[in-house]
């Protein structure tokens, strides 16, 4: 099955209430995403003073993580459309003394409430994978708005393997039948889309998510 022949059915009122349900135990579901996570924030390089928007924080597993490397003198934003995740990353950061270094906000990826040209870096993870494919370019070109100019954006999110093993057939059975049983997410390819939106220097890595799930990291720079 390809990817094209692949559609989202679950609406974003669906998506917004599944994820306040996985919010409870979302962090033990999710281990595998770690290693996938930390290269991707090892790519975008974060500077001392550096304005950085996570797309989709969920728990805010990588929102402490992004405080820490932009210093004393930046600032890290966050968007996600669950109000339960929003309310345990909020916990998570003023657990981590953080509060102050954040933004948080409750909204949707295609709408975002921030200033064009606001940040250095937009991190998303695993969330346009949950995203209907007419749809992606929109949300790229909302990310290109966003940037600075020469500002990166970096992407995880599920994709396929060229092996038995990680072509995700099986997967992608399962997610025609029942998506919210696996979180609403379906591999797609990340670099292509990148490319069509107009960014540059645009890159990409394959890599087995807990040595288990096929995933693409992709970044890319604005002019």
């Amino acid at each position: 099955m390809s990817e094209e022949n692949v559609s989202v059915s679950l609406s974003s009122r669906k998506i917004r209430s599944l994820y306040d349900f996985l919010s409870l135990f979302y962090n033990l579901i999710t281990w595998y995403e770690a290693g996938a996570q930390k290269k991707a924030l090892e790519i975008a390089d974060m500077k001392e003073g550096a304005k950085v928007l996570e797309v989709g924080f969920g728990t805010g597993k990588n929102l402490s993580k992004c405080a820490k490397k932009v210093g004393n003198t930046g600032k890290v934003y966050g968007i996600d459309i669950s109000s339960k995740m929003l309310n345990r990353a909020r916990r998570s950061i003023r657990d981590c003394d953080l509060s102050e270094k954040t933004d948080l906000v409750l909204g949707d990826a295609s709408e975002e409430p921030f200033l064009e040209s606001s940040f250095d870096v937009i991190f998303s993870s695993y969330v346009l994978d949950l995203i209907d494919t007419p749809t992606i370019p929109r949300i790229l070109s909302e990310f290109k708005r966003l940037l600075k100019p020469g500002g990166r954006v970096i992407l995880v999110s599920l994709t396929k393997g060229s092996k038995w093993f990680d072509n995700m057939k099986l997967y992608e059975w399962i997610y025609a039948r029942s998506p919210s049983l696996l979180g609403g997410c379906r591999p797609i390819t990340l670099a292509r889309y990148l490319q069509q939106s107009g960014f540059r220097h645009i890159g990409k890595k394959f890599v087995r998510a807990g040595f288990l799930m096929p995933t693409e990291i992709a970044w890319a720079d604005k002019e």
